[in-house]
């Protein structure tokens, strides 16, 4: 079944946001990359629609709240990248992904599992969207 380009970009906007939540915490620096680097542009997606979806994921977070909470969701994870299937948009996406994990001066182990995790199920290398 194919997803429209429209509902990709917007996939790819939550993984996108994924990526600035993995480690749990919403840096400063990573919030000025999105707009430094132009990312929701890139990702031909309204800059709002960045941030809804900051809101409505951490809303979702709180609402099925665990003891630990899990930020990440591999599972959850997959089905969105299953569906983002433009080769381009795959790419840019994590791109950005690299670009906002980098922003805060450090990579964490969630957001290295995340961005390696999307590398692996697209077929992409690092050296191939650095």
């Amino acid at each position: 079944m194919s997803v429209p380009l429209d509902r990709e970009r917007e996939i790819a906007a939550r993984l996108v946001v994924l990526t600035l939540i993995a480690d749990g915490e919403l840096a400063s620096r990573e919030v000025e990359a999105l707009e430094r680097h132009h990312i929701a542009e890139l990702l031909g997606v309204p800059p709002d629609m960045l941030v809804s979806a900051v809101a409505e994921h951490c809303q979702g977070l709180l609402e099925r709240a665990g003891n630990p909470l899990r930020v990440l969701d591999l599972e959850q994870t997959e089905r969105l990248l299953d569906s983002v299937r433009d080769p381009a948009l795959r790419v840019t996406t994590c791109r950005a992904m690299l670009v906002l994990s980098k922003a805060d001066g450090r990579i964490t182990l969630p957001e290295q599992t995340l961005l390696r995790h999307a590398l692996t199920r697209w077929g992409l290398t690092l050296e191939g969207v650095s």
